[in-house]
């Protein structure tokens, strides 16, 4: 009975998805990908290859850049500076905890990487797309 208990609590754990996401490949101010749908228990793992970034949650509207320090939004994230100035390729383990849509970009420069396109979705929706956000943090 106790192993049967045990397997059945840790599905949630065993049945999560690890999602890879690139910060600045090719020196590029990006995320690759720039959008992921991601169940609750599910990691967003974010690897910093070039420059010095963030991945920090910000408003979908409005006064998208720069994100604010400490993000935006109940179970939103902010990784703080994460400089692969030394190759270390540093590493932002979010572990997604609902399913609502959640807007990042990167806060460097006093939001010149986040008007440059430096952004990020998880779980955008019909009414609240990627390209929404993109096209509002360019303007901001």
């Amino acid at each position: 009975m106790f192993a049967k208990a045990l397997f059945l609590a840790l599905i949630p754990s065993i049945l999560a998805v690890n999602h890879a996401v690139t910060v600045g490949a090719n020196n590029a101010l990006s995320f690759t990908p720039t959008t992921v749908v991601a169940a609750v228990g599910d990691t967003v793992t974010f690897t910093v290859v070039s420059r010095n970034h963030s991945t920090t949650t910000t408003n979908f509207s409005g006064a998208v850049c720069p994100p604010p320090v400490g993000g935006v939004g109940v179970n939103g994230w902010d990784s703080g500076f994460l400089s692969d100035l030394d190759g270390s390729q540093p590493k932002f383990v979010y572990t997604v905890k609902d399913t609502l849509p959640h807007f990042a970009a990167c806060m460097q420069a006093a939001g010149a990487h986040c008007r440059a396109g430096m952004t990020f979705a998880l779980n955008p929706t019909a009414s609240q797309t990627y390209a929404q956000f993109l096209k509002n943090a360019e303007a901001s």
